[in-house]
């Protein structure tokens, strides 16, 4: 008899959005991976469930800046997942508000390139005259435009022949895929599933992917549902606690702590009246206190619009594609990229290739290869 358990159901329909109309049932739909990218974070394997992502997302937001949005991505159910996909706080509002009337159809707001077919050791690249998406492994993936996909596909593989985890196999769809070809020399390429070597099954959306789920906010559930279960729990403890007899206790300490709490928050209050909001009712401290001190930087700051990193990116690849790019770097001081050129006349040229594209390039390095050429580290930041 087959077991239930190994009987997965169809996954819904997909549906890209801006692309016609969504599908009249049920649909999962795509957002451009492009504007939803993967990042790898260094996670303790100690840490699980909630603590897990709490870690991570404040990993993404302090190497990415505020106004991201972060899901976790743990597929098939794993519990050590490292990656998550981030994207813009204001975008994701904007793909939501995309859906329309068929919000309530729709069973999640999921980054293209999950919709690939995954199999461990199998590679997918799709392209076509809009862009690239790829999918290396079950758990990786990205979608960008053909210059910078080419240059992102050649570090994935040196990283993986490095690691000794290059693909089994790799397939290539869509129209312009052939030209990634060359990339892969030495390793097995199909363009058909069935085609696959033997072992290797791809599945489409079988992983849970759509649980990487832009159209709701787990932790705004989370505490409705702890908000909820405490409510419940409450009155059970107060009544355990008052038949346990320390009750009194219990109270004293409660008063001795809130008139602590009282005579701290009106120490605050006359310093914020003194210092700060002299005038006008006082009803959340923290969001009047933060705008007031941002309304006095911005009175003596010139106003700068803030470029992300993943901003700075997309705005170099095109002066990128030009040169050798050995490696991207996302630290805590910004954006880096090491590159090899032919000599230093061809480094300044670049650097001046960026400076026209609107980005200041500051050489943290520049030395001469031992085989021949310029390496340099260019740190990247917006012109001002």
């Amino acid at each position: 008899m087959r077991d239930p358990a190994a009987v997965r159901r169809p996954s819904p329909a997909t549906w890209r959005i801006g692309d016609g109309l969504p599908p009249a049932g049920p649909f999962i739909a795509l957002v451009p991976g492009a504007e939803a990218p993967l990042i790898a974070l260094t996670l303790p394997a100690a840490l699980k469930g909630v603590a897990r992502e709490d870690v991570a997302r404040r990993q993404a937001l302090d190497r990415l800046g505020p106004g991201l949005d972060v899901r976790p991505v743990r597929l098939d159910g794993a519990g050590d997942w490292s990656r998550v996909a981030v994207a813009e706080r204001m975008q994701v509002l904007r793909w939501r508000g995309a859906l329309g009337p068929a919000a309530a159809r729709c069973r999640g707001l999921v980054p293209d390139y999950f919709a690939l077919p995954a199999a461990p050791g199998l590679w997918v690249i799709e392209s076509d005259r809009d862009g690239v998406m790829a999918r290396l492994g079950p758990v990786d993936g990205f979608a960008a435009e053909p210059a910078l996909a080419g240059r992102m596909l050649t570090l994935a593989l040196a990283e993986a022949r490095a690691g000794g985890a290059l693909p089994q196999a790799v397939l290539l769809r869509g129209e312009t895929a052939s030209a990634f070809a060359p990339l892969f020399k030495g390793l097995p390429l199909v363009s058909r599933s069935a085609d696959l070597p033997e072992g290797l099954h791809p599945r489409v959306m079988a992983l849970g992917e759509a649980a990487v789920d832009f159209a709701r906010d787990p932790r705004a559930d989370a505490d409705g549902v702890e908000a909820r279960i405490r409510r419940l729990v409450w009155p059970v403890l107060l009544v355990a606690l008052g038949a346990l007899g320390w009750a009194a206790a219990q109270g004293l300490g409660i008063a001795r702590d809130r008139a602590a709490a009282a005579a701290v928050q009106a120490e605050t209050l006359a310093a914020v009246r003194r210092d700060l909001l002299p005038s006008g009712p006082i009803l959340d401290l923290e969001r009047q206190v933060m705008r007031e001190i941002e309304r006095r930087r911005a009175a003596v700051l010139p106003a700068v619009a803030a470029q992300g990193p993943l901003d700075l990116l997309r705005q170099a690849a095109p002066v990128l594609a030009g040169a050798e790019v050995q490696a991207v770097t996302l630290g805590a001081d910004g954006l880096s990229v090491e590159v090899s050129v032919a000599d230093f006349q061809a480094l300044d040229a670049v650097i001046g290739a960026l400076g026209a594209a609107g980005l200041v390039a500051r050489p943290s390095r520049s030395a001469i290869d031992p085989g021949g050429g310029v390496g340099a580290t260019l740190a990247l930041e917006g012109a001002p």
